[in-house]
């Protein structure tokens, strides 16, 4: 039988495009299918018991830090696939399975980390450790892109300061980013994260600038920071930033809009109301502030 031409053609079409990505590259659900099966494991997972008190994890907090045996840097460039491969399989999503205390469900409210260890250590943002503002109960969980669940078994270092945290979560054979500050601006900076919720999301630039950040106190040094021009946006905190080796020289931290102010009209005085945005600066923990958090074995 001789198919209409109009067949012929949407097949033709449609054929590359329901393959069009390489062996092992998901493709993201933008709908609500993927969060619900995370809730569901963080649920399974709460029945069983093996969830760590909140109360227990939050006074850990106050660790400075922790012994770890960490990755060397790598030495040798990878290619863009393989930095989007390294970046997504040390991804670690970091956050609250939470009851709120405006409805009776429980949700999950999750940011970005990465791999320090394959024993289960994973850095991440300090703030990501901060409650939900709703947060009625609930337990520090964490995801690997395969959409396993783990819980959170222990914090084992953390600075407010430098919004850097190191925690441990019960998985093993995780695959780390080496860290590395060997870095100047103008290099290359990637970033694999979940911005806004959008997953998967992984983008590449250029380091910007170093940063001192006011520390808040006249007896500690500042803080170093990074500007990048790899995108990201809220839900990407803790998501690694990788250089072009593959190494992690830090993690997201902050956005900012720097906006431009209306002219003023003639006779009145300037106007403080943002008219546009001129600029969005992506602002980055340093890796040597998670190095800092850490000690090599027999040096306690």
């Amino acid at each position: 039988m001789k198919l209409p031409s109009f067949y012929i053609v949407l097949t033709l079409l449609s054929a590359p495009y329901a393959h069009a990505q390489a062996p092992n590259v998901p493709l993201h659900a933008t709908d609500a299918r993927e969060r619900d099966a995370l809730i569901a494991a963080a649920g399974k997972l709460r029945e069983a018991g093996v969830f760590v008190p909140e109360a227990t994890l939050i006074g850990q907090l106050a660790r400075s830090n922790c012994v770890l045996t960490l990755p060397a840097p790598r030495k040798s460039r990878l290619t863009g696939r393989e930095l989007w491969a390294a970046a997504r399989d040390a991804h670690i999503r970091v956050g609250w399975s939470f009851l709120c205390t405006r409805c009776s469900n429980w949700h999950l409210d999750l940011a970005g980390g990465y791999a320090l260890t394959k024993d289960g250590a994973v850095a991440t943002c300090q703030h990501v450790i901060k409650r939900p503002a709703n947060f009625k109960e609930g337990s520090l969980v964490a995801a690997d892109e395969a959409g396993n669940v783990f819980p959170v078994l222990e914090i084992l270092a953390a600075d407010a300061r430098t919004d850097a945290c190191i925690l441990r979560i019960n998985a093993r054979d995780l695959k780390p980013l080496p860290l590395a500050t060997d870095i100047t601006p103008g290099d290359r900076a990637f970033c694999f994260s979940d911005p806004l919720g959008q997953r998967g999301y992984f983008s590449d630039g250029i380091v910007n600038r170093f940063l001192a950040r006011n520390s808040g106190s006249t007896n500690l040094p500042p803080v170093t920071r990074l500007n990048v021009t790899t995108d990201w946006a809220p839900g990407s905190s803790g998501s690694a930033v990788l250089d072009e080796f593959g190494n992690a020289i830090g993690h997201v931290t902050t956005i900012t809009t720097l906006p431009s102010a209306p002219a003023p009209k003639a006779g009145e005085a300037p106007a403080f109301k943002a008219e546009r945005t001129l600029i969005t600066l992506h602002e980055a923990v340093s890796a040597r502030d998670i190095l800092a958090l850490i000690q090599k074995p027999g040096k306690r």
